[in-house]
């Protein structure tokens, strides 16, 4: 087998898991509907797990594209806002960080069509670390109730559930803050850089779906791109 046809069947691959992650952000609302909260820890989990291994296999293997990246984005953005609505209608602070991570899309949208980047900085690592954790663990909280055996610990668990839960959302509030100022500060700067001109939607200058569904998965065009706007490698030079 040559490099190229295991080349692509690594970039297939990863693309894959990264593309089931979106799936399974979607399917979310059905699963704990169904099957309760729970169940939904361990799924949410697995997700999350599932941004570290391909994330780490792209690298590895250096098959990194602008489609994986782009899939890699939306689906983290969707799991969190999702599991932020079902959290939020058992407790409505919730709703908070999701009206913050809105802002956030939002931001980082405005900064591509400015022709900047928005890549992720360590506040966002760390935001994105401590707000799957607190997910998971507030999921876990709703379901000790159904559990046959409680333990002085359990039953202390569950009547401070709400405290716990509420004290979550404060943590990822403040992180979800300071991200959006810091998304906010590469938003002015590129809006004031006159290198980052405002892309405008020109058919002229677009490029034909077959170059861009090409460059979506050149692991090489990526290496030399990845620094630019997305929105901007829709267009001509």
């Amino acid at each position: 087998m040559n490099k190229k046809v295991i080349k692509g069947f690594l970039i297939l691959f990863v693309n894959l898991i990264t593309s089931i992650r979106l799936i399974g952000a979607f399917t979310l609302p059905f699963i704990y509907h169904y099957k309760g909260s729970s169940v939904v820890a361990i799924y949410i989990l697995v997700l999350f797990l599932s941004d570290a291994i391909d994330g780490f296999l792209a690298r590895l293997f250096k098959v990194s594209t602008f489609f994986g990246s782009l899939i890699d984005a939306s689906s983290d953005k969707i799991l969190n806002m999702i599991s932020f609505v079902i959290l939020g209608l058992e407790y409505n602070i919730m709703f908070a960080p999701l009206i913050i991570e809105i802002s956030i899309l939002y931001t980082s949208y405005s900064t591509y069509r400015y022709g900047g980047n928005v890549s992720t900085s360590i506040i966002g690592k760390i935001k994105t670390i401590i707000l799957d954790i607190f997910v998971i663990i507030s999921f876990i909280l709703i379901s000790l109730n159904k559990i046959n055996n409680k333990t002085k610990f359990i039953y202390s668990l569950i009547n401070n559930t709400s405290l716990i839960i509420n004290i979550f959302a404060i943590v990822i509030v403040l992180l979800c803050i300071f991200t959006l100022y810091d998304y906010m500060i590469k938003n002015k700067k590129a809006r004031s850089n006159p290198k980052c001109m405002e892309i405008k939607y020109e058919e002229k200058n677009r490029k034909n779906i077959k170059t861009i569904l090409s460059n979506l998965f050149d692991t090489d065009y990526y290496r030399k791109h990845k620094t630019e706007s997305i929105m901007k490698q829709l267009y001509l030079e």
